[in-house]
Parts: structure tokens; sequence; C-alpha cells
């Protein structure tokens, strides 16, 4: 009895001291900025620091089903373009032809999604 309870007693020491590796996973959650317009093709947008870009006609983002495939008929007439970014404070303008048509600091946090409506 003792054999096998000096046995148990070592066994336990034995896993509990050993050391452990531990490996996480999960869903990665980008900072995304969604800049939505009837025309967004020819439009100019800088996203300080770092990005400007020339939206192309293949830059743009095709329109996905809401919650339940539910629709929405005025976002869907509305073209969509999607830029990854860091958090944090982010200079945001868009232009067309040397005209701006917005400017603003865009605060950002991690795993946010933040929404532009150009208007014009």
């Amino acid at each position: 009895m003792k054999k096998i309870l000096v046995f148990v007693l070592i066994a336990l020491l034995t896993g509990c001291g050993s050391p452990a590796q531990h490996r996480t996973t999960g869903i990665e959650e980008n900072t995304l900025l969604v800049i939505r317009g009837e025309t967004l093709v020819g439009v100019t947008v800088t996203i300080e620091p770092g990005l400007t870009r020339v939206i192309q006609e293949e830059d743009l983002t095709p329109y996905t089903f809401g919650i339940a495939g539910s629709t929405d008929p005025e976002i869907q007439k509305l073209e969509t373009v999607t830029f990854k970014v860091q958090s944090g404070p982010l200079d945001v303008t868009v232009s067309r032809g040397g005209s701006v048509l917005i400017a603003r600091q865009m605060q950002f946090a991690a795993g946010q999604t933040r929404e532009l409506r150009i208007t014009k």
C-alpha cells in the first residue's frame, strides 16, 4: 500500500512540476475604415500616417447582406471601399480633383470598424 501511495505521489509531483506549453488561438479582429459614396472611383483617399490611394474600380468592396440576409437598399446603391488601418488617431482626407470632400481626425480602437459617408 505504501509503495502505491509513494508511486502516486511521485507521479503527481512529476506531472505538476513539468513545464507546460501554452498556445492560444483566436479570431483576428481587424481595425477597418469603410468609406461609402455614390461615386468613389477617381477619389483620392489619404490616411495619415502613410497611405494615399486613388480609388479604382477593382478597389471597391462588393455589397454583402446584413444580419440574417437583410438588405438596406440605400446602402446597396452606394459604392464602398474598405481599408485595414492601425488603431489610434488617424487623419483621413477624401478629395476629388484637388477639392477636399471630407477631412477628419478619427480615433480607432483595436478591432473597431468606422464608416464615412461621402454625400457630395
